[in-house]
């Protein structure tokens, strides 16, 4: 067995021997063999680190760039002086002559805008009352003063008006209906017979076109009964022009 052992390290250290000659030594090369087969492609390798700039090239040449978006305005700058006046031209040829004016035209326009300025005006000095009441042509207005008839005359026309004095059924139930408004039991109208006795005239001297008496009236009771006022029910009766009543104004429109 030990035998066996010997021999064996024997023929390994032989052959040591022979392959340290053999690389030692140079042989001459063989025949060279068939290229074998390629191997399958190898995995790809990872990205190396980025290396450094290299120098600038040339410019290409290439298509121009879209336009790219406006910019601000900037600011204005100063305004620039005025020219010189140029000189005057020539005249012109005369235009074509115009249409008369209509005469009657312009008078009818005039007297309209008159009207509506006296209703504009009779209307603002009415609204100027505390109580105002409208009938045809005239406001009837009163801010509950009482007063005899020279007083209340003063204070009418003051006001751009006079004391009231209905000249038909309408207008004295409309002023009769007034004294539900000022509580009052007579309200002084617009008529006397200071100058003649039993002949009643209005702020004008003219008879009257509209009267509506109470029964046995007027009788200028002893002598002095020369005013006139208007009673609840609406009907008239003489007074002394120096008692005190309501007045009711009237403004024409």
């Amino acid at each position: 067995m030990l035998k066996h052992q010997i021999c064996a390290v024997l023929l390994l250290m032989e052959f040591k021997v022979l392959v340290a000659a053999q690389s030692s030594c140079p042989a001459n090369a063989g025949v060279p063999g068939s290229p074998g087969h390629n191997g399958s492609p190898g995995r790809d390798g990872r990205d190396g680190f980025p290396g450094p700039n290299g120098e600038k090239g040339d410019p290409g040449v290439g298509a121009q760039g879209p336009p790219g978006k406006i910019g601000p305005a900037g600011p204005a700058g100063p305004a620039a002086p005025a020219g010189a006046v140029g000189p005057k031209g020539q005249k012109g040829s005369p235009g074509p002559q115009g249409t008369a004016a209509d005469i009657n035209l312009i008078t009818k326009l005039q007297l309209d805008i008159k009207k509506l300025t006296d209703r504009l005006s009779g209307i603002e000095k009415a609204s100027r009352f505390r109580i105002f009441r409208n009938i045809g042509g005239k406001y009837y207005v009163s801010d509950a003063l009482t007063a005899n008839y020279n007083d209340g005359l003063k204070f009418c026309a003051n006001a751009g008006g006079r004391i009231a004095l209905p000249t038909s059924k309408e207008e004295n139930n409309l002023l009769m209906s007034l004294h539900a408004v000022l509580g009052s039991s007579y309200i002084m109208i617009g008529t006397t017979d200071i100058q003649i006795e039993g002949t009643f005239v209005d702020m004008h001297n003219q008879p009257l076109t509209f009267t509506k008496w109470k029964k046995n009236e007027p009788n200028d009771y002893r002598g002095s009964e020369d005013c006139v006022a208007i009673l609840t029910d609406g009907e008239w009766n003489d007074v002394k022009c120096n008692s005190e009543w309501h007045v009711v104004c009237e403004l024409q429109m």
